[in-house]
């Protein structure tokens, strides 16, 4: 679930001088990841990064985790023209992402903060998914 994809998508037919995802979840959230290995996750009481580089290597390391990078990244700059910051934050309540795209046909900022399903993932993701195969098995199609 993706919000604003149509119009990153559309302005990314031009010039893109930026496009970033910040993705943040609970410390709990990063478990079984490589993020173990970096920060002390259950130590954790401030904000860490954990991770600065492309879609491509967050969604290689990370595919749990960082499928919006993915998603993202290929509906707009591609996998190694988007920069994303994997963070590991205890202050937030669930899932957030933090997404930037600027170019010659505007700016867009996005914050979104998810109503949390699991410590991985937020709520709307099953909403999506339900509206994806609404969409495959109707002739009205609702969204993109």
């Amino acid at each position: 679930a993706m919000p604003g994809m149509d119009w990153m998508s559309s302005a990314a037919l031009e010039e893109v001088e930026e496009a970033t995802l910040e993705q943040r979840k609970r410390p709990e959230g990063w478990k079984g990841t490589p993020a173990e290995g970096i920060v002390a996750l259950d130590a954790l009481t401030e904000p860490a990064t954990f991770f600065t580089g492309t879609a491509r290597a967050a969604a290689a390391s990370y595919p749990k985790n960082a499928n919006i990078a993915a998603a993202l990244a290929l509906g707009t700059v591609g996998l190694d023209r988007l920069t994303v910051r994997l963070v590991a934050d205890p202050t937030i309540p669930g899932p957030a992402s933090n997404i930037k795209l600027r170019g010659r046909a505007g700016e867009i900022s996005i914050s979104v903060k998810g109503a949390a399903l699991s410590q991985r993932t937020s709520r709307i993701v099953p909403l999506s998914v339900v509206k994806a195969l609404r969409n495959l098995s109707s002739s009205e199609v609702i969204g993109v």
